[in-house]
């Protein structure tokens, strides 16, 4: 029993010295070889008892079959990836949805210009610099950087992201200008009734 045992283990260690991997072309072809590596757009391989290492390009392979007996098929139709596709419709407003929940770099402006809106005008100057200037790459506050590394997504969050920033700036500018006013009103009166005592 000892014996069979050693046997078939010798057996299965001169086959798999023996096996080799098998490379399948689309075209039908099929290379045996040592596959090195699998790149993401080539495979490296080496022929039987040589050492140099050859390349082929994985549009060309439709399949690798390793000595163990393990396939993988290298040009399978694939689901397609939406952080890659070009320009989609719903991946922009994917983008203007997250701009709505995560971007809120809008807050310092928007406060800078509430405190300088106290005193009339000069909060002016700092309403219009701050909703004439996009919000920075690093004040988006995404929450996916593959995401925003899509032209379409990134269009629609760093448009919303802009809309939303005017429109906090010139609401805290509205806040500011509207209490100072109220202030001058309610003094004005009280100065006058005063006055007319």
């Amino acid at each position: 029993m000892k014996q069979t045992s050693l046997i078939l283990m010798f057996c299965a260690i001169a086959f798999f010295a023996n096996a080799q991997d098998i490379i399948t072309l689309f075209s039908g072809e099929e290379i045996k070889a040592h596959i090195v590596r699998v790149y993401p757009k080539e495979v490296s391989f080496t022929l039987d008892s040589k050492t140099d290492t050859l390349i082929l390009q994985r549009v060309e392979i439709e399949k690798l079959k390793y000595k163990t007996g393990i396939v993988i098929y290298l040009n399978q139709p694939q689901k397609p990836d939406f952080t890659t596709e070009p320009f989609s419709d719903s991946l922009f407003r994917l983008g203007q949805r997250d701009a709505s929940i995560y971007y809120k770099g809008y807050r310092p402006a928007a406060t800078g210009t509430l405190i300088s809106s106290f005193f009339i005008p000069w909060g002016l100057i700092p309403a219009i610099a701050c909703s004439h200037t996009p919000p920075s790459m690093q004040n988006l506050d995404y929450q996916n950087q593959t995401l925003i590394q899509n032209p379409s997504y990134y269009k629609g969050y760093s448009e919303n992201a802009y809309k939303i920033k005017k429109k906090k700036v010139w609401t805290g500018f509205a806040i500011g200008t509207g209490i100072t006013l109220g202030i001058y009103i309610i003094s004005f009166a009280a100065a006058t009734a005063v006055y007319a005592l």
